[in-house]
């Protein structure tokens, strides 16, 4: 959806609950909720504009708005806890578009509006409940929050919040997704998607919502085509509109993941590079902490060891040790730097201290439910024993990762590790070092992953960073070496490119890797040699 087509803040509601409420009217005890005194009318329009400007992704717009309402009402000393009640639920509903952490107060805060909203103010409640579920997910107490879910979805239904319940089954989509169930995550995007097809006016920004979370799904499942294909549709509504920190989470990762898989190094850097300048434009620390865990990943992946610690190191992540507390590091309770500094640790040649480490973390994702991580780090264990020529514990440990998803299709985190990984995959099914039994299910799911890895290693050769199939198919590497061909700078291209010098860089070394080059006048002349680029294009 283009800008033209966002609502207009003109016509927001006189009061934000009208945002919340979908195909039916409210019931009667959900109208008394929503009467607003005449005297109060000015507060709630704003309220409602503040609501809506973070729904349209104006989220800087909508923290300036609620700033002055609140300073105005502390200058006044009105104390009303029906102003109260209502700021706290707008604050916590900007907060989710912001990514903003939720304090021990905040938490506080919503769970005194559960209290103190009216028994038959049903949306009250569903928000309330709704951030209570958002703050238990960030926190990784993934059962907790998809009880908050559940009740939320109950209550926004009771208040007839048809779009807000429908929000929620997006929230537990990733919850179930994070615990393991991946068909549970579909079902979940499914009902979304049904559900607005029946409404007299569909929500077109949460339909890309589902669909970008479907893409997840289905990057999961090593359907990189249906992958691609449902995030092309959504991308440009999530950058625009209607998507909160998770959900642009979950785009930005799988784009980053799918120009890595496609195009290597040099693809996934492009992603980051946007990725990054949007969250810092969008003021979403959290957004970009996220982003920075993907740079992580495809630096390790790709053995730039050095550039990952240094990313690591600019995030205040130290592989040495753990945070000294839970709440030290909120990416730490979901998971991710327990896999960015696993991963690292054993291709920095430090299996061991990747074992040690991944003691204590396996065991707080098991307390967590966080089954996803656990299994990705299971699989990072089976390639630390492997490089110890522990044999039989690197089966072991894979075997344990596929167990513990049991039939779920689950297939890209295993994949995704490359030829390491694949050659335990092997041994698993020659029966070498393998020292319990595997059933036929499970033999099975290795001859799957075997027989993807298999495709996947022929695509790579096929396609390469500096082929001409590559080129043929878009690769920005074919770009860089006709401004190389141009004379121009380091800081020419990454201007022209809209990258950082570094991302040139690292383009520039993996491209005169693969063409077997010292430099650049080299890189120019094999590349033209090959038919990558042509010197005597007329554009030049």
């Amino acid at each position: 959806m283009g800008q033209a087509d966002k609502p207009q803040l003109r016509d927001a509601p006189d009061n934000w609950r009208q945002a919340m409420i979908g195909a039916r009217s409210p019931d009667a005890a959900s109208r008394r909720a929503h009467q607003v005194p005449p005297a109060d009318r000015e507060f709630f329009r704003r309220l409602a504009r503040a609501f809506v400007l973070a729904k349209q992704g104006q989220v800087i717009d909508a923290r300036r708005e609620l700033d002055v309402i609140q300073s105005e009402c502390e200058r006044q000393d009105d104390r009303s806890d029906r102003k109260k009640l209502e700021l706290i639920l707008v604050d916590a509903h900007v907060r989710a578009y912001e990514g903003r952490t939720f304090a021990a107060a905040d938490i506080a805060n919503l769970k005194w509006t559960l209290e103190a909203a009216p028994r038959d103010d049903f949306v009250a409640q569903g928000l309330a409940l709704n951030q209570l579920c958002l703050a238990c997910m960030h926190s990784g107490h993934l059962d907790r929050a998809q009880e908050y879910g559940e009740s939320a979805i109950r209550a926004y239904r009771q208040g007839a919040a048809e779009l807000g319940s429908l929000h929620l089954l997006a929230h537990l989509g990733q919850i179930k997704l994070m615990r393991g169930d991946l068909e549970g995550a579909a079902q979940e995007y499914s009902i979304i998607e049904n559900s607005l097809s029946a409404l007299p006016s569909p929500g077109t920004a949460l339909l890309a919502v589902s669909r970008a979370l479907r893409s997840e799904v289905a990057y999961e499942t090593n359907d990189l085509a249906e992958s691609e294909a449902l995030l092309d549709s959504a991308i440009g509504s999530i950058e625009e509109n209607d998507a909160w920190l998770d959900v642009r989470a979950a785009a930005y990762r799988v784009q980053i993941r799918l120009a890595f898989n496609h195009l290597g190094l040099p693809g996934a850097l492009s992603e980051l590079s946007h990725f990054e300048t949007a969250a810092e434009n969008l003021k979403m620390p959290r957004l970009l902490r996220l982003i920075r865990f993907e740079r992580i990943r495809v630096l390790t992946l790709s053995d730039e060891i050095d550039a990952a610690i240094k990313i690591m190191r600019s995030m205040d992540i130290d592989p040495q040790r753990l945070p000294s507390r839970d709440d030290d590091d909120w990416a730490f309770r979901q998971g991710s730097t327990a896999v960015a500094i696993s991963r690292w640790l054993v291709r920095a040649r430090r299996a061991r201290e990747a074992l040690a480490f991944m003691e204590t973390v396996e065991d707080f994702a098991i307390r967590r439910g966080q089954l996803l991580s656990l299994a990705k780090l299971r699989v990072i264990r089976a390639e630390a024993h492997w490089r110890l020529n522990q044999k039989s514990e690197a089966t072991s440990a894979l075997l344990s990762s596929v167990r513990l998803l049991g039939n779920q299709p689950f297939r890209r985190f295993i994949l995704d590790e490359g030829q390491e990984v694949s050659r335990i995959v092997q041994a698993v099914l020659d029966g070498d070092h393998v020292t319990s039994p595997v059933s036929r299910q499970q033999r099975a799911r290795f001859a799957e992953l075997h027989h993807y890895s298999t495709v996947q290693k022929r695509e790579a050769r096929r396609v390469g960073p500096g082929s001409p199939a590559a080129v043929a198919a878009g690769h920005p590497s074919a770009k860089y070496l006709e401004l190389l061909a141009l004379g121009l700078s380091n800081k020419e291209i990454s201007r022209t490119m809209g990258v950082t010098v570094n991302t040139v860089k690292y383009h520039l070394k993996t491209i005169f890797r693969e063409l077997r080059v010292l430099n650049r006048t080299q890189a120019v002349m094999e590349a033209t040699r090959l038919g990558i680029i042509n010197q005597n294009h007329p554009d030049r």
